[in-house]
């Protein structure tokens, strides 16, 4: 088998620039089954991630595209009984509620006064405060349900750019100003609104004090700031007053977090360094904080932390310029493995066209494509497309024989020609105002039946025939769409619930061009017909389905977030018949190494009668020929069912299963022919960065 190893794709995600648990951390209760953390970038993208109890097993379960001059730099959650709303600033005098079910904006308020810079929600979580950049805080009432946000108050005026807020209970508002100044609001009472006291940071020899961050500790008697001279400070909320301050970081100090118990905090900024003071006793009714221990994590600026404690989890999340999120532990903060989130989208967004040897990969509004020479193992960059719209590609497909690309965003969807000249790729777009009127999520060619099929933001599914002209040779005659045609709409399985988990998030076409798959995270498996438009569901698991794909026979393969690997008939009975011959056999019998690997499987396809499978750092095989539980003759089985020897490409072939660890960050693994396979990794490493602050020192 040779493998084409594929570092040049360079899809670059953007930096994280805020992070947000959806519940409030309570030590005394289980983690609810709902609890979700929101990661804004900079591009104005959002991820919706399932800790799904666990510290390593993530799972990507929804987003938010992005687009040009957007970004998200707040997140707040508002969570009352089962239900929770999502808020988000950027960069402009907007409030922003998602609908995260359609990937869209519920409501946007704005808020007349300002370039928000700052969001906090109080403890009843019915009121948000916004600090703008002229110095105003609006506060806005959320009380009146989804889509509902109403002005409530603007707060006694000062002239400072407002960095950072945060709410002591829901009666005092404290705001971190661009003077080196702390501004405590009051509101309640008579001086509700009114501006109670105004506290100071240490003053820069070289430039103004920006106070980044502040946070309220547990038990309502103390708050912590974070400023741009590096220092951490702990103030009395009696009095108002400076209690104890601690110089540790060597610059700006741009994110604070805490425990609920009110015995640890963490700080984090420019430095790399995240530092953890921890409450220590001194007597009966007098204690004091010390910095207990620091860790350097992250080889840029961390620009936001998030944490959550409960009975059975302890998660303290951090995220920056350097692109990844970290997951640590807050109670055994020094001692723990960080796990870093992968970089995968939900739907890759690298694709393969085996026929014209192409690797196309799209980032918020360009598409590029490389050609993979044929006997020198070469690739080249034959075309590079860039959209003139600021909304980020959602999807993008290409025809099976490489002539036609459709590319996809939430409002619109665009049809070019690919023409193949002596050294490049010539673009041509194919006019449509049919297809112009359309967007889709996801969106997918079925070329035999002269169809474009898309999944829209309202998870419907519809199609458009494709009649242009398929004559390669003929570069004069532009292929042409029919506009007067009315799409297709089918009417799919009905959901069984009502959140984002019933969205498609896999959608595959079989290799006869008549079959549909879909899939969502609610573990519902839904078959399409082409030719007879109609559809079924084919089965609902206790588990969720992270990657589909055909197999040339029309049986479809599937792999679980927890490392199921099935093949099904699509055309069989309900029941136990629509499991294949090899599914029935060793689907309950797969080897504990795959298993027990770290994260869930990116994709599935299968070539040359192997099953293949991966994750982000993982490639693993499975002969579909053979039942796992048998051997060759000679060779000898392990304790946990596979054949025992070196995991090297060359061997493969030989084993029921093969697993190999060599390549890291992958975005995608796909047959390229018979006897070929395309590996298109992404080390964090290798992204371009900008420098990184030089510590002065490193305590080992």
């Amino acid at each position: 088998m040779d493998i084409h190893r594929c570092r040049f794709v360079d899809y670059t995600p953007e930096s994280v620039t805020s992070l947000a648990f959806s519940h409030r951390s309570n030590s005394d209760e289980p983690t609810p089954r709902s609890l979700r953390l929101a990661v804004g970038r900079a591009d104005g993208s959002i991820e919706i991630w399932n800790p799904r109890n666990s510290q390593s097993d993530w799972l990507l379960e929804s987003s938010v595209t992005g687009g040009s001059g957007r970004s998200v730099e707040g997140l707040v959650w508002a969570t009352k009984d089962s239900s929770s709303r999502l808020f988000s600033i950027g960069g402009s005098t907007f409030l922003s509620e998602w609908d995260l079910n359609r990937g869209v904006p519920l409501k946007n308020q704005d808020c007349n006064a300002g370039v928000i810079w700052s969001c906090a929600i109080n403890n009843s979580q019915d009121k948000i405060a916004v600090g703008c950049d002229n110095g105003t805080v609006v506060v806005v009432d959320i009380s009146g349900g989804p889509g509902v946000i109403e002005h409530e108050a603007v707060l006694q005026k000062q002239q400072s750019r407002v960095l950072c807020l945060c709410w002591i209970n829901n009666d005092m508002i404290i705001g971190g100003c661009a003077d080196g100044r702390i501004r405590c609001w009051s509101y309640s009472g008579d001086n509700k609104g009114r501006l109670l006291q105004t506290l100071r940071v240490d003053k820069s020899k070289v430039e103004s004090t920006l106070v980044w961050s502040v946070i309220a500790l547990p038990g309502g008697k103390q708050f912590v700031s974070g400023d741009s001279t590096g220092s951490v400070k702990i103030w009395d909320l009696k009095h108002l007053a400076l209690q104890q301050s601690f110089t540790v970081h060597e610059a700006d100090v741009l994110c604070l977090t805490a425990d609920p118990k009110g015995t640890h905090f963490f700080s984090a900024g420019v430095d790399r360094k995240i530092f953890n003071f921890s409450l220590t006793k001194l007597g009966k009714n007098a204690s004091k904080w010390v910095n207990s221990t620091n860790r350097l994590l992250h080889g840029n600026d961390i620009r936001t932390m998030a944490s959550f404690q409960s009975k059975n989890a302890d998660l303290l999340v951090s995220g920056g310029v350097e692109r990844i999120v970290l997951v640590n532990s807050m109670e055994n903060f020094q001692s723990s493995i960080a796990i870093k989130l992968p970089i995968h989208r939900i739907s890759s967004n690298v694709i393969v066209n085996q026929e014209k040897r192409l690797i196309i990969m799209w980032q918020h509004q360009q598409v590029k494509i490389w050609m993979l020479g044929a006997e020198d193992h070469t690739k080249k960059l034959m075309a590079k497309l860039s959209l003139s719209d600021p909304e980020d590609i959602s999807s993008v497909a290409v025809s099976k024989n490489g002539r036609y690309l459709a590319v996809a965003r939430i409002s619109t969807i665009r049809l070019f020609e690919l023409i193949l000249l002596e050294n490049k790729l010539q673009v041509i777009k194919v006019a449509s105002s049919l297809l112009n009127s359309m967007g889709a999520r996801l969106i997918r060619f079925a070329e035999e039946e002269k169809l474009l099929l898309m999944c829209d933001i309202d998870n419907e599914i519809s199609s458009v025939q494709f009649n242009a002209d398929d004559d390669e040779d003929d570069e004069e005659n532009i292929s042409e769409f029919d506009d007067e045609q009315k799409p297709e709409a089918y009417d799919m399985p009905e959901s069984l619930v009502s959140d984002y988990s019933h969205n498609y998030t896999q959608f595959v076409v079989s290799h006869s061009g008549s079959l549909v798959a879909l899939s969502n995270f609610d573990g519902c498996i839904d078959i399409l017909n082409l030719d007879t438009k109609e559809s079924k569901r084919l089965l609902r698991m206790n588990d969720s389905p992270t990657a589909l794909n055909f197999t040339p026979r029309d049986t479809l393969l599937v792999a679980t977030v927890s490392h199921k690997v099935l093949e099904f008939d699509v055309k069989g009975l309900k029941g136990v018949n629509i499991y294949t011959e090899w599914s029935r056999k060793n689907s309950e019998l797969l080897p504990a190494q795959f298993i027990k690997l770290a994260g869930q499987p990116f994709g599935i396809f299968e070539n040359n009668n192997r099953f293949w499978v991966y994750g982000s750092d993982w490639l693993c095989s499975f002969d579909a020929l053979k039942n796992i539980s048998s051997t060759k003759h000679g060779k000898k089985r392990s304790a946990n069912g596979t054949i025992t020897g070196d995991n090297t490409i060359s061997d493969f072939n030989d084993k029921t299963f093969w697993r190999t660890f060599n390549y890291k960050s992958l975005l995608l693994v796909d047959r390229l022919s018979d006897h070929e396979l395309v590996v298109v990794e992404r080390p964090v490493e290798e992204m371009p960065s900008v420098p990184a602050f030089r510590l002065s020192k490193i305590s080992l």
